[in-house]
């Protein structure tokens, strides 16, 4: 690597990057890619036809493509920034299939950072800062002229973690997602308060009249995939064991900092341990499943996820096996990029088959890589690429909104999951009811496609439509995700319990956890009391599981999956059905642990200059260093990073963890070393406790309950502090837990070790 040093609007741009790193055209750009034999890449739009920083993608119902602009990111603890119009977009290309580059039009602007957009009947739903918008078109000319607030009060604190992700689901409901280092209280349009601290998946009505968490922890989820069975897969952005996760309601993952979706929830245990993508920001997640027309074998019923630190498309298969436990296999990357600015952050298969790929397009992809304002930070580029295979047809796609009702049949069972969840929108949407007996008939029909079966399912979900006849069909069929959908049917349905029972009566054998749970949800969440009879049914699935079967995930020990885990779970929902607990949150006031208690005072210039000159010095005696020795940088790395650091999920997972090492610069793990109060991510700020006695510690925030409060600390110690023995709390800023002058006892030739070991981790 060449070290130069650039001048940018009269600031200096670290050390470290070489001219490989200068801007791109897309032409340029597109010969830098590499994908498998029989595939090719394809630009749609770009900054050159009017799509700078675009960050997601999605297809309505015409086929048309949206997106939306955030160039002003990251705006960290700025809140004043949502309250005047910005210079984001939402945009439209009507006719993205053919040859590009094509030019979007603007359907809104005056946006400011939106991050996920949803098209919803006539306009949009948008994820845009402390609140969820609907953008409607009235009057039919292409542009928004009414701008609604459906949910309102979620923290910005954190621009990178903001509410993401919407996503239709089942039930007439919509899915979203935000990460850990935001906190505030949500406000639905009935005037109902959510907490919605911390990092949740959450699901609201389309007119902003309910908002309900459904499950916690992950530390940011830029992935939702519903397959078309109804299985929902997500990732953690990190590398930490869920790289995949096969997710379920009511669960609680673990997260740097933990929230309990139930007080007695068990942390979910690491659902993809065989994986080691790399990296630290997963950030998109595509499922190719269309039968016939998409990927071939061995692309075709594949997971691809967008990894912007590696610059790739990571592929990979899935296996069910015992119990519901998926079995992960990566494969050859679909994608990579030698533009050290290919920044892939969302993913989605097209009406077409192909996969569309929104790149970010920056060389600084971290939030504390460079100053957050610095101007190296790309605010103008973006490009959003199409793969497609040789073999694929270019089919015409339909536009499933100005289909007759009587042609959304024909749409419902098309090979396109795309059509087909079109035509379930559309029927939903249009109540068209005159379509009932021919999905009833679809629905019924045990020789059918099960997909097309669960989206006639859905459609008459959607519709309101309880037909006793269907749901003991699919009931009692023999496949568990039908099974699972026809019971979870019910919670929306609403039948008479009674009724209800009856249904499920054939299930007292069920052999599957997922299927049981929905069983258990749906008897915790309807309204009627439940008789002793129905009582005793459910306790039949309370079981003894062995507490002591664990294994070794990241931050902690988790139980055994598998049954072990499963079993623990299901006795949650069990005792949540005998107590006819709603969904708990645990009464946790985190708010109220969120402030700033201290700030240490930033450097001043002569400190600063200091500094970047010792680190121009030891990033050049690195850089030139030739005889390195890795197993000395490995114990140096065991005796003084080991304690707090994990790799490859092994360690405590105290500090921000350290796989995927090898796409960070020199100059970017020194600068952590020399300062790491400048380079940390604000959820590792040290963490203050005042009690109540005059005692004041310090340490990483823990778990955090109704009763107590924990700290952590270097080498896996912890503090259990009783809430009422606390007097003050919070973080401190402009301070970090690593401390300052770990490389002052290393000569040159041990720092070269050192950090050639921790850029040798995958």
């Amino acid at each position: 690597m060449a070290l130069v040093a650039t001048v940018v609007s009269g600031q200096e741009l670290k050390t470290g990057n070489n001219e490989a790193a200068r801007p791109l055209s897309p032409a340029e750009q597109r010969e830098a890619f590499t994908l498998p034999e029989g595939f090719t890449i394809e630009l749609v739009a770009s900054e050159e036809t009017g799509l700078p920083k675009p960050v997601s993608v999605a297809f309505d119902d015409a086929g048309r493509l949206w997106s939306v602009t955030a160039t002003e990111y990251p705006r960290d603890q700025d809140p004043g920034v949502w309250t005047t119009p910005g210079r984001d977009r939402v945009v439209v290309i009507d006719s993205p299939f053919g040859p590009g580059p094509h030019t979007p039009r603007v359907f809104a602007d005056g946006m400011v950072l939106p991050l996920s957009v949803l098209p919803y009947r006539n306009g949009a739903l948008v994820a845009q800062g402390p609140e969820i918008l609907f953008l409607e078109d009235r009057d039919g000319d292409g542009r928004a002229d009414d701008r609604r607030v459906l949910l309102r009060g979620f923290g910005v604190q954190d621009t990178h973690t903001l509410p993401h992700q919407l996503e239709h689901l089942p039930g007439n409901w919509i899915v979203f997602s935000q990460g850990v280092l935001n906190n505030g209280t949500a406000v639905t349009t009935r005037g109902k308060r959510v907490n919605a601290d911390k990092t949740f998946v959450a699901r609201f009505r389309a007119d902003g009249s309910d908002l309900e968490i459904l499950s916690t922890g992950l530390n940011n989820i830029w992935s939702w995939v519903q397959d078309r069975n109804g299985r929902v897969f997500v990732h953690e952005a990190n590398d930490l064991g869920y790289g995949l996760v096969p997710w379920e309601r009511d669960a609680t993952y673990p997260s740097f900092i933990p929230r309990l979706m139930h007080p007695e929830a068990p942390y979910h245990p690491p659902t993809s341990p065989e994986l080691a993508l790399g990296g630290t920001g997963f950030s998109g997640l595509a499922l190719s499943e269309d039968r016939g027309s998409s990927f071939p074998p061995p692309w075709h019923e594949v997971l691809f996820v967008a990894n912007p630190i590696t610059r790739s498309i990571n592929a990979v298969t899935a296996t069910r096996g015992t119990n519901e436990v998926y079995r992960f296999r990566q494969l050859p990357d679909l994608v990579r990029c030698r533009d050290e600015s290919f920044r892939p952050v969302a993913v989605r298969f097209g009406p077409d088959g192909c996969l569309y790929i929104v790149d970010w397009y920056n060389r600084i992809i971290s939030h504390n890589e460079v100053d957050r304002n610095h101007p190296a930070r790309d605010k103008t580029r973006g490009r959003l690429w199409r793969v497609r295979h040789r073999d694929m047809p270019h089919r015409p796609v339909p536009n499933v909104a100005a289909a007759p009702d009587a042609a959304l049949l024909r749409h419902l069972q098309a090979d396109s999951t795309w059509e087909l969840r079109a035509a379930w929108h559309q029927i939903v949407q249009r109540n068209a009811r005159a379509l009932v007996p021919a999905l009833t008939a679809l629905a019924r029909d045990p020789a059918g496609d099960s997909g097309v079966r669960i989206h006639a399912l859905w459609c008459l979900e959607g519709l309101g439509v309880f037909d006793r006849e269907v749901l003991a069909a699919l009931i009692t069929s023999p496949e568990v995700d039908i099974r699972h959908e026809a019971v979870r049917a019910l919670s929306t349905l609403r039948p008479p319990l009674p009724v209800a029972v009856a249904l499920l009566a054939p299930l007292a054998e069920e052999p599957t956890f997922r299927v049981r749970n929905e069983v258990l949800r749906y008897l915790r969440d309807c309204p009627e009391a439940l008789d002793p009879d129905t009582l005793a049914w459910v306790r039949r699935w309370r079981t003894a599981p062995d507490l002591g079967r664990k294994v070794k995930g990241w931050d902690r020990e988790y139980l055994e999956p598998g049954g072990v885990y499963e079993s623990a779970f299901q006795n949650l929902l069990v005792q949540m059905v005998e107590e006819k607990a709603h969904p708990r949150t645990g009464g946790v006031e985190s708010a109220r642990w969120t402030g700033v208690v201290r700030t240490v005072p930033s450097p001043d210039a002569a400190a600063r200059r200091q500094r970047e000159e010792h680190l121009a010095v030891l990033t050049r005696q690195v850089e030139a260093s030739t005889a390195v020795d890795l197993e000395r940088g490995r114990r140096l790395f065991h005796a003084a990073c080991a304690a707090c650091h994990s790799v490859e999920r092994n360690g405590s997972g105290f500090a921000p963890p350290l796989s995927g090492s090898r796409n960070r610069t020199t100059e970017a793990l020194l600068g952590a070393l020399l300062d790491p109060a400048q380079a940390v991510e604000v959820v590792f700020r040290p963490f203050q406790v005042e009690t109540t006695d005059g005692e004041t510690v310090e340490g990483f925030l823990g778990d955090v309950t109704a009763e107590v409060l924990t700290l952590r600390f270097a080498g896996g110690l912890q503090r259990v502090f009783p809430v009422k023995e606390i007097r003050s709390a919070g973080y401190v800023n402009g301070a970090s837990l690593m401390p300052e002058g770990l490389l002052d006892s290393l000569s040159a030739v041990e720092v070269a070790d050192l950090v050639r070991y921790v850029q040798s981790l995958q």
